[in-house]
């Protein structure tokens, strides 16, 4: 009869065992996200662009899964749309000419800007701050020559309110565009990101969440994708005051989930040549909601009586001369 293993060698066998089956449970429990970038043909007037997000998704993920999220950037669905305009045809009017003569604006994009929102609210002399304090973006371009010229097609912006949603320039968008169009965002971006959403569960039997992305400036230097629509996400987490692992109720916990969605889904979007206008994100635990980024944006009174509130209980605790320093 053979006698027992040395107990040094059980032992070891043992660690090996533990280790083993440890490394096997974290990787069957551990939270993973997946990004995918969907390549699609060039999207023109008229295309069923749910049908080629569904056929893009069969090539580069295996198809569509329950529970997917797609993030659509909101140019590719202006051009479905026929959201385009052809600037030869815009008519400037005296306020635009006004604006440009001051701004040296394109009086004809000046006018597209008019057209296409509800009020102008300010605007951004963008070639003057980056002269004056980022050397022209110079440290920021690859090619010093388009980054002037860059600068003096667009030296201000104008930043306007179109329905419940700030815009610059009214999303008015000339890249990857023939010369002389632009496309302009959807009025309405929760309607055609549930419009969206219900034709590719028609088109793959799939329920998946839609988020409706567009780029805008960043405050500083810079710009970020936000979503402008979406259907089928909690767009707002609602876990303001949920206790944390210490037991203490989180001043937090409200985070922007579609916004974040956007953010995540520009590294493979790009801005230039990249020609992926639609990421699927996949593994993202979410809460499903028949809710839209509009549902989350406050009235245009309301956001006026937060301003003035603001300034109000500054003047109280700081005092005047605080907000002076501010401006001076």
């Amino acid at each position: 009869m053979r006698g027992l293993p040395p107990i040094g060698y059980m032992r070891r066998r043992l660690q090996s065992a533990l280790v083993f089956y440890s490394m096997n449970y974290l990787l069957h429990t551990m939270v993973r996200v997946e990004l995918y970038g969907l390549r699609l043909p060039e999207v023109k007037p008229g295309d069923d662009l749910a049908r080629l997000i569904v056929e893009g998704a069969s090539r580069e993920a295996g198809g569509l899964r329950d529970g997917d999220v797609l993030v659509i950037a909101s140019k590719v669905v202006s051009k479905s749309y026929g959201l385009l305009i052809d600037m030869r045809r815009v008519k400037p009017s005296k306020k635009a000419l006004r604006i440009a003569r001051k701004t040296g604006m394109n009086p004809r994009m000046v006018q597209a800007v008019l057209e296409n929102c509800d009020r102008v609210l300010f605007l951004i002399p963008i070639k003057l701050i980056a002269d004056r304090f980022f050397d022209g973006f110079m440290k920021l371009a690859e090619n010093p020559e388009n980054a002037r010229r860059a600068l003096e097609l667009i030296p201000y912006m104008l930043v306007v309110r179109r329905g419940l949603q700030v815009y610059t320039d009214a999303g008015l968008d000339f890249s990857n565009h023939p010369e002389n169009v632009a496309s302009i965002p959807p009025e309405n971006p929760d309607l055609y990101a549930r419009k969206l959403r219900k034709r590719i569960k028609e088109l793959s039997g799939m329920d998946v969440a839609v988020v409706i992305s567009d780029t805008e400036c960043f405050p500083g230097i810079g710009s970020i994708d936000l979503a402008r629509g979406s259907s089928g996400i909690e767009v707002v987490s609602r876990r303001f005051g949920a206790l944390d692992r210490f037991g203490k109720p989180k001043f937090g916990g409200v985070d922007r989930v579609a916004d974040q969605l956007a953010s995540a889904a520009a590294l493979l979007m790009g801005q230039t040549a990249e020609g992926i206008p639609v990421v699927l994100v996949r593994g993202l635990r979410y809460v499903r909601r028949e809710e839209g980024v509009l549902d989350h944006t406050l009235e245009p009174e309301a956001v006026k009586h937060i301003f003035r509130l603001i300034l109000r209980e500054n003047i109280r605790v700081l005092g005047l001369r605080c907000l002076l320093r501010l401006i001076a």
